[in-house]
């Protein structure tokens, strides 16, 4: 899944959509494996399979499954991932991450503290505040990508708050998706 973008884009830069029905990436979709590197994208991949009619992807778990520990660094920021309406689709078999899902949608997260429908300027200022813990910074800038759609700015943030946290591969997918969407190509650190 790390790779979705690549394969998604010509030697221009530019987006060069496969066929409807292309058969070969229709395969390579048919089951993804989640981990801490590619749990972010599987909103993602759902909404490139069903755009283009491409059936439902099998989610799985890498044979580590780190992220269902709650003391994993990413845990918070993949149950917000979870709660993505893009994995109710039917084009996501969730599998064994189901019950995950099924716990996002029923706990308390950072994203629950702002109230129901909290504006840009309040997650911006959550993910500002003094004592934010890196964990928490993270799963804020997932909820606001959920809720904000895929801009820049909340890729941006991320990568910054990942590159903080030691986890330099994550922050570097994170920087090439906001240089992907118009942001500045920017030194993390």
């Amino acid at each position: 899944m790390a790779y979705l973008g690549s394969i998604m884009r010509g030697s221009t830069g530019g987006f060069q959509p496969a066929p409807r029905h292309d058969p070969v990436l229709a395969e390579l979709l048919r089951e993804a494996i989640v981990g801490p590197a590619s749990f972010h994208e599987m909103a993602a991949m759902v909404r490139y399979a069903e755009s283009r009619g491409m059936g439902a992807i099998r989610f799985r778990f890498d044979d580590d499954v780190a992220l269902t520990d709650p003391a994993h660094p990413l845990h918070i920021a993949f149950l917000e991932t979870l709660r993505d309406p893009a994995l109710a689709s039917d084009f996501a078999d969730l599998g064994e991450i189901a019950p995950w899902r099924a716990r996002a949608l029923a706990c308390r997260l950072p994203s629950d503290m702002l109230g129901a429908r909290p504006s840009r300027k309040a997650i911006r200022a959550a993910i500002q505040a003094q004592g934010t813990s890196w964990e928490v910074r993270v799963a804020l800038c997932v909820a606001a990508r959920i809720r904000f759609g895929g801009d820049a700015e909340w890729f941006g943030r991320e990568a910054q708050v990942l590159y903080e946290m030691g986890l330099f591969p994550q922050a570097r997918a994170r920087l090439a998706a906001s240089v992907a969407r118009g942001g500045e190509a920017i030194a993390i650190g």
